[in-house]
C-alpha cells in the first residue's frame, strides 16, 4: 500500500512574527499569544491548526496541520489588549462555557429532561467583548504588518473590545446556538449568500456554543439560533436534534443558491491531535 504524500498546511506561513500592529488597538510593538478558544473555557490540549478550506475536497487527508502543545494560538495582538481588554472578560466566557458544558453533558447522559433547552447566567457585555476580541485576533499575522485603517465593519468591533459599550449598537448583531463538536472554528470575516440575501459574518465556534457577529440588518443564521443582546442576563441553548445539521454554519455545506466568499488565512479550524 502506497504512503500518502502529505504536505504542510499553509497556516504555517501565517504564524511567524514577534512585532507588528495590534489588530485591536492598532499600536505597533511586541505582540503576544492569544489562545483561541480562550484558556479556562476549554481543556488546553495538543492540537493541530489548518485553514478551513484545507478541510474541503479530496486532498484534505493529505494536508498535515500545524501542531501546538498547548492549544490554538494567534500572535496578533499586544500584551495590553490581550491581558486587559480581552483578559479581564475571559473569566466570564470560561464560567459560562464550563457551566453550560456540564449541563449539556448531563442532558444527553440522562435523557430524562422534558425540555430541550439549557440556560446559564451571563454578563452579556463582558461575554461578547471577550468573544469578539478573540475573533479579531484569530487570523494571519500578515495583517499585523501594515498600519491599521478604519473600516465600517471592523472599527466598531475594535472600539467595543476597547471598552465602548455602544460602539456596535447600530452596526452589528450577535447570534449564538448549540455547537456539539470538539473541533474549533474561527472566521474573522466572510460573506455568505443565501436566497437573495448577502450577509457579512464573523464566527467563533467551540463546544458548546457557536457565536456569530453579523452586520445589522443583513443576517442569515440557523433557525434555532438566538440573538444575544448586551443587556441579556441569560444564555439559552436549544439542544434539539433539528439544529445539528446547521451547527457548523456557515461551513455546514452549501445548498440551493448559497455561496460563500472568504480569504483562507482568515478561517481556521483547530482540533485535538488524533481526530
Amino acid at each position: 500500500m502506497s504512503r500518502l504524500n502529505h504536505r504542510i498546511s499553509q497556516r504555517i506561513a501565517h504564524t511567524k512574527i514577534s512585532e507588528g500592529y495590534c489588530l485591536i488597538c492598532g499600536q505597533y510593538g511586541s505582540l503576544s499569544w492569544d489562545h483561541v478558544p480562550p484558556k479556562g473555557a476549554i481543556a488546553i490540549t495538543r492540537v493541530e491548526q489548518r485553514h478551513i478550506t484545507e478541510m474541503m475536497g479530496t486532498n484534505a487527508k493529505k494536508i498535515k496541520g500545524i501542531r501546538s502543545r498547548n492549544g490554538s494560538k494567534f500572535r496578533t495582538i499586544c500584551h495590553n489588549c490581550n491581558n486587559n481588554h480581552i483578559g479581564n472578560c475571559d473569566q466570564e466566557v470560561a464560567t459560562v462555557f464550563n457551566f453550560l458544558s456540564s449541563k449539556v453533558k448531563t442532558y444527553f447522559e440522562c435523557a430524562s429532561s422534558p425540555h430541550n433547552f439549557v440556560s446559564e447566567n451571563v454578563n452579556a457585555t463582558k461575554f461578547a467583548r471577550a468573544m469578539i476580541g478573540h475573533i479579531l485576533a484569530a487570523t494571519s499575522v500578515n495583517e499585523c504588518l501594515r498600519a491599521p485603517q478604519e473600516t465600517p465593519y471592523f472599527t466598531p468591533l475594535q472600539k467595543f473590545v476597547l471598552g465602548d459599550d455602544k460602539a456596535i449598537q447600530h452596526t452589528h448583531n450577535i447570534y449564538y446556538w448549540f455547537y456539539p463538536y470538539t473541533k474549533h472554528l474561527s472566521a474573522k470575516i466572510l460573506s455568505f449568500w443565501n436566497n437573495g440575501n448577502l450577509s457579512v459574518v464573523s464566527l467563533l465556534s467551540f463546544f458548546p456554543i457557536a457565536f456569530m457577529v453579523v452586520e445589522k440588518g443583513t443576517a442569515t443564521y440557523p433557525a434555532h439560533a438566538r440573538q444575544l443582546k448586551l443587556n441579556d442576563s441569560k444564555l439559552y441553548l436549544d439542544l434539539s436534534s433539528r439544529g445539528f445539521e446547521f451547527a457548523e454554519f456557515p461551513f455546514h455545506g452549501l445548498k440551493g443558491d448559497q455561496m460563500m466568499a472568504l480569504s483562507d488565512q482568515m478561517a481556521i479550524v483547530s482540533y485535538p491531535i488524533g481526530q
